[in-house]
């Protein structure tokens, strides 16, 4: 079940964002496995405002991505307890946000103990040093990065980052869209289907 207690005590923090068009059993995998084997004690999911979806797939709204969210994550088994925040702050501030205004949002919002992680595909590791105010961003985060392939990877030199050797969980979001529901939970794609989303 998912734990949004609502507190804010002084908590180790992991924010982990993304398009989530739809959130499927991957994305569920990986909350998971922060849990297994970090030591974060709360997470933050932050649904992008707008989804990065690939053409000729069909994006849900704002809104449906962040509902969607919420029913997944309500239950959602975690390994141990921890506190799990579906955060809207990107939606409700509408247009492009960048990494760093919403990391700045989190230290801003929340009691954090220690520097705030900051959960990423190893995909967008070589192009850290191009990311808005990276000089200060990476300062402020420690990247948190699953992967198992971390001798082939390219990324700078000076961003702290942590790798974790997780096997990969193969599904996907574009997949969804093209009408393969396989990797939904139940009720998310209840939802979908009776909500008409994703249809061509």
């Amino acid at each position: 079940m998912m734990r949004t207690t609502g507190t804010n005590t002084e908590k180790k923090t992991l924010l982990f964002g993304g398009s989530f068009d739809p959130v499927h059993k991957g994305h569920l995998y990986i909350i998971e496995k922060a849990c297994e084997l970090t030591d974060y004690e709360r997470i933050i999911i932050m649904p992008a405002y707008k989804s990065n979806f690939k053409r000729g797939t069909k994006p849900a709204s704002a809104a449906e991505r962040y509902e969607m969210l919420s029913i997944a994550l309500a239950d959602l088994v975690l390994p141990r307890d921890a506190e799990i925040i579906l955060s809207s702050y990107e939606i409700d501030k509408k247009g492009i946000s960048y990494t760093y205004d919403t990391v700045r949002h989190v230290y801003d919002e929340y009691a954090l103990k220690g520097k705030l992680g900051f959960l990423m595909g190893n995909d967008l590791l070589h192009d850290l040093e191009r990311w808005y105010n990276y000089e200060v961003l990476r300062e402020l985060v420690t990247f948190v990065c699953f992967t198992r392939d971390r001798d082939s990877l390219t990324y700078p030199g000076d961003a702290d980052i942590i790798f974790y050797d997780v096997p990969p969980y193969k599904a996907s979001s574009t997949d969804v869209r093209e009408g393969d529901f396989s990797e939904l939970t139940t009720d998310v794609r209840r939802y979908i289907e009776e909500h008409g989303l994703y249809n061509s």
